[in-house]
């Protein structure tokens, strides 16, 4: 219920937040700017994502600040004066925790493109060889992950693959779908996917599933060194909870022995 409510407040506010951002020409003054954060939110959200879409996020983003900004600012009038001052800090990290936030969607992203692309060319080298034309084996693959539920966010590589097959399906050019997908993907090992696909499906046969079977084993191996990072990020995240836990026992431990003690 709080939600909705400070959904509604924002929306409502948010009108105000573009007169501002129209009447103080943020986004002219700083192109550079708005030119950086508007291409993050395209490698998250995807191409088709406009400048008029990044313009709403900077007056979403402006209108939590002055929400922020408001709140401190009668909580310092009502009890301090200094409030004011933890208010214009707070206000100042909005922007910077929403672009960190952004920035770690994209590695999450990212990577997750990375763990499905070694499987998804698994099975395109085992179509090929199997004398499927590669653009039929792309449409196969994704035609068989529709079938296994809708993807999105959790499956970022088919999901941009979809869009590729659809692409396809329209007639449009081999290369200039590849080479579309390799931008919105965005990714090194996807490029030299589509790179080696590129130079090497017009020759077809035996020479393409090798150069294939090459690439694949490749990325197994970028895939595995990525895994072994997870495990130790995850582990390295679990190390304060562990002495946290092993401080809480000692405490249990101890404790009756400290009261025994002090009884005598």
């Amino acid at each position: 219920m709080k939600k909705e409510n400070s959904s509604i407040l924002v929306a409502r506010l948010l009108p105000f937040s573009i007169y501002i951002l129209q009447r103080s020409r943020f986004m002219e003054r700083f192109p550079l700017y708005i030119t950086k954060l508007h291409l993050k939110y395209v490698a998250y959200y995807g191409i088709n994502h406009s400048m008029e879409q990044s313009k709403q996020y900077i007056a979403r983003m402006m209108t939590y600040m002055l929400l922020s900004l408001s709140f401190f600012t009668l909580i310092g009038i009502m009890f301090d004066i200094s409030f004011l001052a933890y208010g214009c800090i707070l206000t100042v990290f909005i922007p910077m925790a929403s672009i960190h936030d952004l920035n770690k969607k994209i590695k999450r992203k990212k990577r997750r493109m990375l763990l499905e692309l070694p499987e998804f060319l698994n099975k395109l080298t085992l179509l090929v060889d199997a004398g499927e034309t590669v653009q039929k084996a792309i449409s196969r693959c994704v035609e068989h992950k529709q079938k296994q539920g809708i993807f999105a966010e959790s499956d970022p590589l088919y999901y941009e693959l979809s869009l590729m097959a659809m692409e396809l399906r329209n007639n449009r050019s081999f290369q200039h779908v590849l080479e579309d997908f390799s931008k919105r993907c965005n990714v090194q090992e996807i490029s030299i996917f589509t790179t080696t696909v590129l130079l090497n499906y017009r020759r077809g046969g035996i020479e393409f599933v090798y150069a294939l079977r090459d690439l694949s084993r490749i990325i197994w191996d970028k895939r595995m060194m990525l895994t072994k990072t997870l495990g130790e990020e995850a582990s390295s995240k679990l190390v304060f909870p562990m002495v946290l836990i092993f401080f809480i026992v000692m405490v249990i431990v101890a404790a009756p022995a400290i009261l025994i003690m002090n009884s005598n």
